[in-house]
């Protein structure tokens, strides 16, 4: 077996350092981003408040929707999507989920199958009731 001749040192010209540096600084950060991203690292914890995931699920605010919001609902077309909308925009917004049968094409049987899936947040409408009756002011 024949032995190697004795290795010698790579003879780079400044440039040449300069090149191989600024790739290997690019490769390092590149790596680092894409391990950030991966891990989701500094997006902070999500909690969850139920025991079993299943049960999680989310509610629609009917004041704040846009019609084509509420099409995954149960029993919610384009046509009874908008009729909602249409009479929030009339009427005002919902106090709440029960002023839905106001609405043509929403019967108790409709209302009822997306009850679960639809709320009424009335926290924006206290603060427009209290501001209209003079409690807040806006100097």
């Amino acid at each position: 077996m024949k032995l190697p001749k004795k290795l010698e040192p790579l003879e780079l010209s400044r440039r040449e350092f300069v090149v191989l540096c600024v790739l290997f600084s690019t490769l390092i950060i590149g790596i680092s981003i894409k391990f950030v991203t991966d891990n989701h690292l500094g997006s902070g914890e999500i909690k969850v408040l139920k025991e079993n995931p299943g049960e999680l699920s989310l509610r629609l605010d009917i004041n704040t929707v846009e019609w084509y919001q509420l099409l995954p609902l149960p029993q919610i077309g384009e046509k009874r999507a908008k009729a909602i909308i249409a009479y929030r925009e009339e009427h005002g917004p919902f106090k709440d989920v029960e002023e839905l049968l106001d609405v043509d094409g929403i019967s108790p049987k409709t209302l009822e199958a997306i009850r679960d899936s639809i709320k009424v947040d009335d926290r924006e409408h206290d603060s427009e009731d209290a501001e209209k009756d003079g409690w807040l002011s806006s100097n």
